[in-house]
């Protein structure tokens, strides 16, 4: 025993006899030229870093200062445009007799994307019996309308609207506009920023970025008043550019195309005047602070870095009281440093493999030393291969009492071990296998069979609606389901079958099939029911059961008819209200008995109310703590934003219920649907 432990002590392991020489050259040897390269690098790195970043913000704060003198003559361009309109207008009333009269039609759809004067009323209360010799006059202005509109492309159009209450403008939008019973076009502007703004003002206006519903693109609108021939305010005067145009003409940049930088311009509440959402306004956008944008709202010129690396330079527009602004990373800035750092490293590197070269040969000296110490573990290696290959009977050799020794036996009782635990894995895994690429293939069968494509009827916009199903395995027994039964009426149905998994899932193909072929065929919602439950029922073993809420909407009136067979409540918003559970006394769950007859009841849907159902997943989600999320959860989540998009709302919830349910499993299926009911009239007002 004493001999044991005098051998054992004595013993020194081969890593401990390889590694101690090689360790001791390549340590050394690396570190002294590691550190006299990193240290030549720094130097040189720091030094002309200070020299690039000094000449790079001097040449950003003169671009930024130079566009932004561009841009204010462009502007000024368009300012003086206007002005000599309300000139030309305040001329026509001081000298009506100097011009002819002349007739203004209201638009004409037919003449869409033809530049014509056009006329509207601003209320139903202006005759234009009363307003018909002062619009006469003012139509002159087509003379100088004309020639600006088509030599300068930028402009959309040009208009005038009088304190009197009509409008009318060179313009190509006819086939925007809805014209009312009596063949006119009513367009209340008095509260438009263009008008309401230079009528305060008394001068020259730029509003702010607005999204006009005729080109429903996003523009920005720069009016002047005038006025009549005793001095008094009659209207204001303005002209249209697109935000895309504005921004190809005085924005975009050489530099900023080839990906350096980006540019962009900002109005006076901080919002970012672009045609895309890579700048939509100072404070959302993640790579400015506090520091730089209180320096930008402040109408200071110069440049700063800010906290997140991004260099920003400014520069004041007077004439708008806007900023443009220059963003440039401070990688691109660095650039020059990087390649300076690459080639230094490129050095370092030549200066490794040149003492890389010697260690070799320090090898190589040491190998003869090392043979005799590695032979064992080679042989050992050998015989490891073998097992590795597959033959678990073979045995390593065991040679001395060192680490090597025990690595054999250790070896020799892995192989055993490996063998019988390979021979269980491959039954366990080819079973499993097996098993998961048929509940693979449910999985894809059952989301085919859900509608997924949105907005599913594109051409229809009477309504909106969106559906979401999260199943809690890999296959569910929730779904969802819409459909036109016909030209007027849509179908929309929410189930939830009993129980989970695959047994759910066959069942809910049956129900969703049997609802949908039936109610295709025309019937009520409860004659619908009642026929999938008696199919159901037939051969239904399992006493599986689902509950349904089924309801067809007439599209052109809102006239609804309903059917709960045991499903939840809906919830039903009402325009400009909250939602709010719509609770009624339900039929039994589908399934359940033969011979069942199903209750109905009717409801209207107005322009701009909403229906949200969902499955019991929804109140019914569980946290760690074994608490419910819960309707009145669930209410304050749809109430929190009651107008967002449907796609939105569903999200919303969703988000809602993972932070409330924590790392807690998911016990139930979640499948929610929103319908939106535009109406007829309110459909074609958003198409327009």
């Amino acid at each position: 025993m004493k001999d044991n432990k005098k051998s054992l002590s004595r013993r020194k392991s081969i890593r401990t006899k390889i590694q101690t020489m090689m360790l001791a050259v390549s340590i050394v040897s690396l570190g002294l030229s590691s550190a006299v390269g990193i240290y030549t690098m720094s130097r040189i790195r720091q030094q002309s870093a200070e020299v690039v970043i000094e000449r790079m913000e001097d040449n950003l704060k003169e671009l930024a200062k130079d566009r932004a003198m561009y841009a204010e003559s462009e502007l000024d361009q368009f300012s003086a445009y206007t002005v000599e309109f309300a000139d030309y207008i305040t001329r026509l009333y001081s000298d009506p007799d100097s011009v002819v009269p002349m007739e203004v039609l209201p638009p004409d759809p037919a003449k869409g994307n033809t530049y014509t004067m056009q006329r509207y009323l601003a209320t139903k209360d202006v005759k234009l019996e009363d307003v018909k010799d002062e619009m006469e006059l003012l139509a002159n202005t087509s003379r100088i309308f004309e020639p600006v509109v088509s030599q300068e492309k930028y402009i959309l159009n040009a208009y005038l609207a009088t304190e009197s209450g009509f409008e009318i403008g060179y313009s190509s939008r006819s086939d925007q506009v809805v014209l009312d019973e009596d063949g006119e076009c009513y367009f209340n502007y008095y509260e438009r920023p263009w008008y309401s703004q230079a009528k305060k003002k008394g001068g020259i206006n730029f509003t702010n970025v607005y999204n006009d519903s005729f080109v429903n693109d996003l523009v920005i609108s720069c009016s002047a008043p005038f006025y009549d021939a005793k001095g008094d305010f009659a209207g204001v005067v303005s002209i249209d550019f697109k935000i895309a145009d504005l921004y190809d003409k005085i924005v975009r940049t050489d530099l900023g195309e080839k990906g350096i930088a980006y540019s962009f311009l900002v109005d006076s509440e901080g919002e970012a005047i672009s045609p895309n959402a890579e700048v939509s306004s100072l404070y959302i956008d993640k790579e400015l602070d506090n520091h730089t944008i209180t320096q930008i709202m402040n109408h200071y010129e110069g440049i700063t870095l800010t906290e997140n690396g991004v260099y920003c330079a400014y520069a004041p527009i007077d004439t708008v009281h806007w900023m443009y602004c220059i963003k440039m990373p401070q990688e691109v800035v660095l650039q020059p440093v990087y390649e300076m750092d690459q080639n230094i490293h490129l050095s370092i590197v030549l200066f490794v493999i040149v003492f890389i070269l010697l260690l070799v040969v320090v090898t190589i000296a040491s190998r003869r030393s090392a043979r005799s110490i590695s032979r064992p573990l080679i042989l050992l290696g050998k015989d490891v291969n073998v097992i590795s290959e597959g033959n678990f009977d073979h045995r390593a050799q065991v040679y001395g009492n060192d680490e090597v020794g025990d690595l054999a036996v250790h070896f020799n009782e892995m192989a055993g071990s490996l063998k019988t635990y390979i021979e269980d894995l491959t039954k366990v895994t080819a079973e499993k296998e097996r098993i998961g690429a048929e509940l693979n293939v449910a999985t894809q069968i059952q989301a085919d069979m859900l509608p997924r494509i949105f907005p599913p009827f594109p051409d229809r916009t009477e309504f909106e609606l969106y559906a979401t199903m999260d199943p809690a395995k890999e296959v569910g027994g929730d779904f969802y389901d819409f459909f036109l039964i016909d030209e007027d009426h849509l179908g929309l149905v929410m189930a939830d079958v009993s129980g989970k998994g695959v047994p759910a899932a066959l069942f809910m193909v049956i129900a969703k099939t049997l609802i949908k072929n039936r109610a295709l065929l025309g019937g009520s919602p409860a004659e619908v029911l009642s026929y999938a439950n008696e199919q159901l029922c037939e051969g239904n073993e399992a006493e599986l059961f689902v509950t349904v809420w089924f309801a067809i909407v007439t599209i052109s009136t809102g006239k609804c008819i309903g059917a709960n067979a045991g499903h939840e409540h809906p919830v039903i918003r009402r325009a400009g209200g909250k939602f709010e559970y719509s609770i009624y006394k339900h039929s039994p769950a589908v399934a359940v008995m033969e011979g069942m007859k199903f209750r109905e009841h009717e409801f209207e849907l107005y322009p701009g109310d909403i229906i949200y159902v969902y499955t019991d997943g929804v109140p019914e989600a569980t946290n760690s703590n074994d608490e419910l999320y819960g309707e009145e959860r669930l209410l304050d989540v749809l109430n929190r934003d009651p107008d967002a998009p449907t796609e939105e709302m569903l999200k919303n919830i969703k988000v809602d219920i993972d932070e409330f349910v924590g790392d807690a499993p998911q016990f139930d299926d979640i499948t929610m649907l929103e319908f939106k009911y535009f109406g007829v009239d309110q459909g074609s007002k958003e198409t327009s």
